[in-house]
């Protein structure tokens, strides 16, 4: 069984649409393209507002639609090794529970943010998979949301002055993270950030600490 992702995808950027199909082809998870929100220097005045005004509205499509959970992807997401092996155990165990409200499935800085742990093994006797309970970190690319309570709180955004999201969200959101991680930003020229970004080497690098730390 696939999972419909809402991949947040600029027009102009057709080589990132068209490297997502071809990293995700083969995994359970179906790829539904969303135009992102554009920067205008005015209101939007950067990539963090624009992202974040871009998963509001569809958290409030998708409540219209009576939907209960939300994937939103970035146009630079790729799959970790055995994404489908533990995505799966995931969504399962988030699906038949509601002590969470966002889960992120490659979120950095999350070391000494710990709070719960929770092991998943496998009948293959592979790597298990940890879902952890943490109270802060960053990074936006894989999103698992609960529609109700996480748009509820998405109003206070203004309130709050308009902070950038990804870490906003782990402060203001029962946040779940997991080990191993399930997705990682490649490498390549951020519009969001005006040059070219190198982001999988800080992955591997958090990801094989994070591995430490639980042993």
């Amino acid at each position: 069984m696939t999972t419909e992702a809402h991949v947040i995808n600029l027009a102009e950027r057709t080589d990132r649409w068209e490297e997502m199909q071809k990293v995700w082809k083969d995994q359970p998870i179906t790829l539904v393209r969303r135009d992102a929100i554009k920067i205008n220097k005015t209101d939007i005045p950067d990539a963090y507002h624009a992202v974040f005004l871009k998963h509001r509205e569809m958290l409030t499509t998708a409540k219209k639609l009576g939907e209960k959970h939300i994937l939103i992807m970035e146009d630079d997401a790729s799959p970790c090794k055995d994404f489908a092996r533990h995505w799966t155990s995931i969504k399962e165990y988030l699906d038949a529970r509601e002590d969470w409200e966002l889960f992120n499935g490659g979120m950095l800085m999350i070391r000494d943010c710990v709070e719960k742990v929770v092991r998943i093994d496998h009948k293959d006797g592979k790597d298990p998979t940890m879902v952890l309970g943490v109270w802060r970190g960053a990074m936006a690319h894989f999103l698992y949301m609960r529609v109700d309570p996480c748009l509820e709180k998405m109003q206070e955004w203004e309130a709050d002055g308009k902070p950038m999201f990804d870490g906003w969200y782990s402060h203001k959101m029962k946040t779940m993270a997991s080990i191993p991680y399930l997705a990682f930003q490649r490498d390549g020229f951020s519009d969001a950030a005006g040059q070219s970004r190198t982001w999988e080497e800080r992955f591997k690098y958090e990801e094989d600490t994070m591995k430490y730390a639980l042993r």
